[in-house]
């Protein structure tokens, strides 16, 4: 995964070597939390095909307990823990970083009683059936990024919109 300098905003077409990363980072987790996972799923724009994406790698693992997640696992591998999410306890996240701060891989883990879990993968498996929508968030995306190419905040609160219609739909 080449990663994005933080805070930044760079888009790429779509790569399949993508999918070949979330195999081996879904592997690495299972290792981790053997006991404690009950699925994990390859999300964001890197897991449309028809689409651009940044090129950091989004991972949503819901667990059977957030509260027995054990952080220093991931940590251990080079994550970054960065707590709670969105003032959300059943939202998790993990950030692993290159060299000059380039986020590689955002690891979002869930509570098996999260909602956000099934949303972000819903929503990506309408945009993955519904090309005409992927389009759209695509065009969205390009729009934002020329916008805000070194506000990654505005980038991403700018799709709200886009995503919470989608969300709705499901």
């Amino acid at each position: 995964m080449e990663g994005v300098k933080r805070y930044c905003v760079r888009l790429l077409s779509h790569n399949v070597q993508w999918d070949e990363e979330f195999q081996k980072v879904k592997l690495s987790i299972l290792e981790q939390w053997p006991e404690n996972i009950l699925d994990i799923q390859h999300v964001g724009s890197t897991a449309i095909p028809l689409i651009c994406a940044k090129p950091i790698l989004d991972v949503a693992v819901r667990l059977r307990s957030i509260e027995q997640m054990e952080p220093s696992l991931l940590m251990d591998l080079g994550y970054d823990y960065c707590g709670v999410q969105h003032g959300n306890p059943l939202h998790h996240l993990f950030v692993l970083r290159g060299s000059d701060e380039i986020s590689l891989r955002h690891i979002h883990c869930y509570d098996q009683n999260s909602q956000d879990f099934h949303r972000i993968v819903g929503f990506r498996d309408y945009l993955n059936a519904h090309p005409e929508a992927a389009r759209q968030y695509e065009a969205l995306k390009l729009k934002l990024a020329a916008q805000y190419p070194d506000d990654r905040i505005a980038y991403t609160n700018g799709k709200e919109a886009f995503i919470q219609s989608i969300c709705e739909k499901l």
